[in-house]
């Protein structure tokens, strides 16, 4: 059987049958269900292509491929998106055409359906999949090194705490609810083969530590599930946008040997900073009554322009003192502003003040402005630049050495703090990998790792030691604004615009609890502190809701809700103490205490 057509030569084959070519309609439809496939593969590949952060290396990518800088109606995210689909498309016609799987005169397809042939484009494939490294300064070698005994000897310390509860729990759940680890016809025999692991004296020390820990949670819950609202103070003119408490730290022996007071930071759109009275001092573990001249929530030192614009993030160093205990108290507020700077105020007892704190303390008006009689002096001694777009978060490394700040300008800085001053700010490193704004960041409390949080529901977790990205978890349906390490070192909580708190497991990479923790944007996470007092027992959150509440770390239950704000409630802190101490402030421009 033969077929003729007029169109089109006919090819024989051995079999004596012959084929008609196709016709351009059917090479065209081909061609097009090949495209088709090829996209759709692509578009799976298309989160895992590595694209330039900043819009600058976008357009000099974008200039190199010939591609248009900008198409109509496009912002900086969706030109950011047309170059990782092209590079998609790119890396996977290659990898067909490697295979065999496409003929090697089809050519390479465009984004905007247009095609490009095949030598210029695998040039461009060469130079995408290239990596580069940029050479490290020695300040920044420098830190990696401290960073990284810092947090050898905090990790060491953590590692054989969780063993020793680990241990104790084995004795504790057997001595508590009978459980038996053996066969009760070997248990006797078990019991003489492992009684140096099960039954030694270390063994039941650690058992007693966790008896200690159960009570003290119970003890923890039961307070908070009474918390109510102790005291209130209008904190500004305008909205208060950030609040942060005093804490010791991981390190807790000081040299210094005399008062400890907690302190609460707060910073909002006017622009400034203030200091307010916290409670009792920090070595009162037991809580205890303020005395009548140490009233919470007293304003105790003022500076009311730090910024030119609002500040929308701020943390306080731990209490680190200087060489000679005569130079008194000293710690540290970081502020981040959208005016693109951030800023270190000095915070120190003013010895002067300290006297005649009465004769101002029963006139509110005198305090807001005889800053000279107030308790502490607030002053700028560094200003760190260099952001490109408005700044988001700061956050204190353990080591009070380092400060971390983000931007909308796709990326996070480190900064040192010692040698940063007024004139310029001694910055680190600067580190992109996110598509979008960077919002949140939160440092691990052996100083290791560092969370960064994006827009576009991405946290990244950054090894600091190494400068290479640990891990990175997807799973927020939409901006992630807040990052909070656990001090247990194993958990990391995130929130953002969905209004869910996610609890993600370091160990194993991936969530280990959702919680459906509010119904509008959560602004703020803290853990409670890791001292003998907390724990770090209870989950803190605030919410645009107007609400606060306050959840159990150990089965992520509500303990307590905060309703008092009127409007949202911008940030939230924990006093450490066994009052366990909440501090709110919000949109109303007032500052809360719960205990």
């Amino acid at each position: 059987m033969t077929m003729a057509s007029s169109s089109a030569a006919a090819a024989p084959s051995s079999g004596g049958v012959e084929y008609l070519e196709l016709t351009s309609d059917s090479l065209a439809a081909q061609q097009s269900h090949r495209l088709i496939l090829l996209d759709i593969e692509a578009r799976k590949r298309a989160s895992a292509i590595d694209v330039p952060t900043l819009p600058g290396d976008v357009r000099d990518k974008l200039r190199e491929m010939g591609e248009p800088i900008r198409l109509f109606g496009e912002d900086l995210a969706a030109i950011r998106d047309r170059l990782r689909m092209l590079l998609a498309r790119w890396d996977v016609w290659k990898e067909q055409q490697e295979k065999g799987l496409v003929d090697a005169q089809m050519e390479v397809p465009r984004p905007d359906g247009m095609v490009e042939s095949s030598a210029p484009s695998s040039e461009a494939r060469v130079e995408i999949t290239e990596t580069t490294y940029t050479h490290a300064p020695q300040e920044l070698i420098d830190a990696r090194e401290i960073m990284c005994k810092y947090s050898l000897g905090r990790s060491r310390y953590r590692l054989e705490m969780e063993r020793r509860r680990r241990r104790g729990m084995v004795r504790w759940t057997r001595s508590k609810k009978r459980a038996r680890l053996f066969d009760k016809d070997d248990d006797d025999d078990a019991d003489d083969t492992f009684g140096s692991m099960y039954h030694g004296d270390s063994l039941k020390q650690d058992s007693l530590l966790v008896k200690d820990l159960d009570d003290n949670c119970e003890k923890i819950y039961s307070t908070i599930r009474n918390q109510a609202l102790e005291g209130s103070q209008y904190g500004d003119v305008r909205p208060l946008s950030a609040v942060c408490t005093s804490s010791l730290g991981n390190d807790n022996h000081l040299d210094y040997t005399g008062p400890l007071p907690k302190i609460i930071a707060t910073g909002g759109w006017s622009g400034g900073i203030k200091i307010w009275n916290g409670g009792n001092d920090h070595r009162d573990v037991d809580g205890g009554e303020t005395t009548a001249d140490e009233a919470a929530l007293d304003l105790l030192g003022a500076k009311n322009i730090v910024h030119e614009d609002r500040i929308m993030g701020i943390a306080m160093r731990p209490y680190l003192t200087s060489t000679t205990s005569t130079e008194g108290l000293t710690t540290m507020v970081a502020s981040a502003s959208i005016d693109l700077s951030a800023k270190l105020c000095k915070v120190t007892l003013n010895e002067d003040a300290a006297s005649d704190s009465m004769d101002v303390e029963d006139d509110d008006g005198n305090k807001a402005k005889n800053n000279q009689h107030l308790r502490y002096t607030i002053e700028e001694c560094a200003h760190l630049k260099g952001h490109a777009a408005r700044l988001c978060s700061v956050a204190f490394h353990p080591t009070g050495k380092f400060v971390a700040t983000t931007s909308f300008d796709h990326t996070w800085r480190l900064w040192d703090v010692e040698t940063s001053s007024m004139a310029e700010g001694k910055e680190l490193l600067l580190q992109d990998g996110h598509s979008r704004e960077v919002y949140g960041v939160g440092f691990h409390p052996d100083g290791s790792l560092v969370s960064t949080t994006d827009f576009g529901g991405v946290v990244q977790c950054w090894d600091l030691r190494t400068g290479k990205s640990a891990c990175h978890f997807l799973g927020h349906a939409r901006r992630v604004v807040c990052s909070e390490f656990s001090p247990n070192g194993f958990q990391l909580a995130t929130a953002g615009d969905d209004g869910t708190i996610k609890i993600w497991d370091l160990r194993r990479r991936r969530p280990s609890a959702s919680i459906p923790a509010h119904t509008n944007l959560i602004t703020q996470l803290k853990f409670s502190h890791s001292t003998s007092s907390q724990n770090g027992e209870f989950l803190a959150s605030s919410s645009f809701d107007g609400t606060g509440k306050i959840w159990s770390t150990r089965d992520w239950k509500l303990l307590s809700t905060l309703e008092g704000h009127e409007g949202k409630v911008m940030g939230i802190d924990v006093l450490d103490g066994r009052d366990c101490g909440v501090v709110t402030c919000g949109f109303d421009k007032t500052l809360k205490l719960w205990k």
